[in-house]
Formats: structure tokens, C-alpha cells, sequence
């Protein structure tokens, strides 16, 4: 059975929509004293009933899970202060995003316009939001990097003319690095890491294009960026393992091999910079889980069942009856 992959190519669901760590873990080290603590995580769940992932929210150990929307949810991020969770949503009109509050309350819709608007991430500051979107019937297709208020208001266009896809800030907020999708490839798509200033300048390649490439995400102390390469895609180099690199473009390494059982996607740091969370494919089941791993351990499943899930995010430590 194939993996279930809503809302991760994008390509596909404008097409469809418009129709109808040894090294991280020294540099780390010294920058985690002022590091949040970890808290729950969330994770898109499978639900047939809908044909797509809803939101849920668990304990950082995947127990006391709690679905926080009944309609479809894809890309989720923790606000700095673990209050909200920003997410994406399909409807009639596209994808778009919202917030919501810990427990599932107080719900708001930030994007509106026809289109896509999603894959949305927080600033360390809480103040903004960077997503990828594009309008429908442009001509030439092309996605860009938007940065929007954290209550939605101005948004505004950061790149142009390419495929960007999943942006996130930097540790400090002052740069975005994101995916620049340039092409296909028997073994995958064909995708580079760029980054770039926090107000569009100063864009420059970091990892250079390749196959199944996907989900760049900051180390905690601004030092590399990892990705990871679709296990979805057998014939990629490095399929299923997580990667890193630092900022320069230097030290490109395999950060967490694969293993027989699992193959990882999808993966996002914890709060403490200790371990990731990430998505598992289980070859033994043939089916998606969440896994936690530790910077220096064995990757563990923390959420399993009969359904597929998706989409891991790791918030902070509050007051919630999550953590």
C-alpha cells in the first residue's frame, strides 16, 4: 500500500484543486540552558470518514491523545509560547490556514483567498507567520514565500517566479530557509534548500537539487539545517534518512539512517534541541507512525495504530493538560 501523502506535493493538489547527530549534539550543547522545555506535539491522524488527516494533539511520550479538528488539517506548528497551534486546511476554495487554541478551542481562519495558502510556521517571536501559496489560473504556475501577521493581517510576497515550498525561521527570526522545487527525476522530485534574509533579500542555495528531497527545519542553535529524503521513494540516495548541513553549505552528513523497520520523513526538533520528532514509515506494517529520537539514541514509535499519521510538530512546555 502506498503511503498516503495529502497536501505533500503541491503540484498535485493544484492540479486537482484548479480542475474542480554527534556534531549538532557538541554545538548544541552550550545553547540548551535557554532552551523551552519540551512539550506536546502534534500530528495529522487518517480519518477515512473524511478521506484525509485531521489534527490531534498528544503527550510528548504520544499518550492522552486529543483530535482537535473534525475536518481536514495538514501542516501543523507550536507557537513560541505553546498556546496555539497554525495549521492548514482544505475546503472548497483551496487550502488555507487557521490557529487554534491547545485544547481545540477558539479557532481562527488567517487566509481566505482562492488559492493555496499552507505549510505555515511560526517566528520565534510569535509576531508572524511564513507560509508557501499561490493563487489559482496564474500563468505561469509558479509558489512563492509568503510572511504574513500572526493574526493574518498584511501579508506579503517574498519570492517569485519559482516553486518554494515549506519555509521556516531561524532560531533568531532573521532568516527563512525553504525547499525550491526544480524539476522531477525517475527517483523523485527534484529539490534544493535555499535561504534567505527574513525580508525576501539575500537569497542564496544551500543544499543544491535532489531527488525527494523535502521538510528543511533549523537545528536549535542556528547552526544547520536538516531534511530528509521521501522513503516513499526507494531509488533516491539517502531514501528515508535524515540529513543535515550547515548554514554555509558546508558539512552535508546523514544525521539518522534509516533502519530496516522504520524510514523517516517529516522530521522537526524538539523544543530542548535533544531529539526530533518525526515521521516513521514501518515497513513491517506497511504503515506511517510518529517516532521521537534522540540526538544520539534509537529512534522510538510513540504513535501507532491502524490509521496513518502525519505531519509531526513539537511545542513547549505550558500549563496545558498535554504536557
Amino acid at each position: 500500500m502506498a503511503r498516503k501523502t495529502a497536501s505533500i506535493s503541491l503540484l498535485a493538489i493544484a492540479l486537482s484543486l484548479a480542475g474542480g547527530v554527534a556534531a549538532e549534539a557538541a554545538n548544541e550543547s552550550s545553547d540548551r540552558a535557554d532552551k523551552p522545555s519540551n512539550g506536546p506535539i502534534a500530528f495529522g491522524g487518517w480519518d477515512p470518514a473524511i478521506d484525509n488527516f485531521s489534527l490531534w494533539a498528544a503527550a510528548a511520550d504520544g499518550s492522552g491523545q486529543v483530535r482537535l479538528t473534525d475536518g481536514p488539517a495538514n501542516f501543523s506548528d507550536w507557537s513560541p509560547d505553546g498556546t496555539r497551534i497554525a495549521f492548514d486546511y482544505a475546503d472548497e476554495t483551496g487550502v488555507h490556514i487557521a490557529t487554534i487554541a491547545a485544547d481545540g478551542s477558539d479557532r481562527r481562519a488567517l487566509t481566505v483567498a482562492p488559492g493555496i495558502q499552507e505549510a505555515p510556521k511560526w517566528a520565534p517571536d510569535g509576531n508572524l507567520i511564513v507560509y508557501n501559496g499561490f493563487p489559482f489560473g496564474e500563468d505561469p504556475f509558479t509558489i512563492s514565500i509568503w510572511v504574513m501577521n500572526a493574526d493574518g493581517s498584511q501579508p506579503r510576497q517574498l519570492t517569485e517566479g519559482a516553486l518554494d515550498v515549506e519555509p521556516v525561521f531561524s532560531p533568531d527570526g532573521t532568516q527563512i530557509a525553504f525547499g525550491r522545487i526544480v524539476g522531477d527525476s525517475p527517483a523523485g522530485q527534484l529539490e534544493a534548500i535555499y535561504v534567505m534574509n527574513a525580508d525576501g533579500t539575500g537569497l542564496r542555495e544551500v543544499v543544491a537539487a535532489r531527488p525527494a528531497l523535502e521538510h528543511p527545519d533549523w537545528s536549535p542553535d542556528g547552526h544547520s539545517i536538516t531534511f530528509n529524503i521521501g522513503p516513499e521513494h526507494p531509488d533516491a540516495p539517502n531514501s528515508g534518512a535524515i540529513l543535515s548541513v550547515r548554514t554555509n553549505g558546508h558539512g552535508l552528513r546523514v544525521l539518522h539512517e534509516p533502519t530496516d523497520q522504520l524510514r523517516f520523513f517529516k522530521a522537526v526538533w524538539s523544543p530542548d534541541g535533544r531529539q526530533m520528532l518525526a515521521g516513521c514509515h514501518d515497513t513491517e506494517a506497511g504503515i506511517d507512525r510518529i517516532c521521537t529520537i534522540p540526538t544520539n539514541g534509537k529512534a522510538r514509535v510513540i504513535i501507532a495504530g491502524d490509521e496513518w499519521v502525519n505531519f509531526p510538530s513539537w511545542g513547549p512546555r505550558t500549563s496545558s493538560a498535554l504536557d
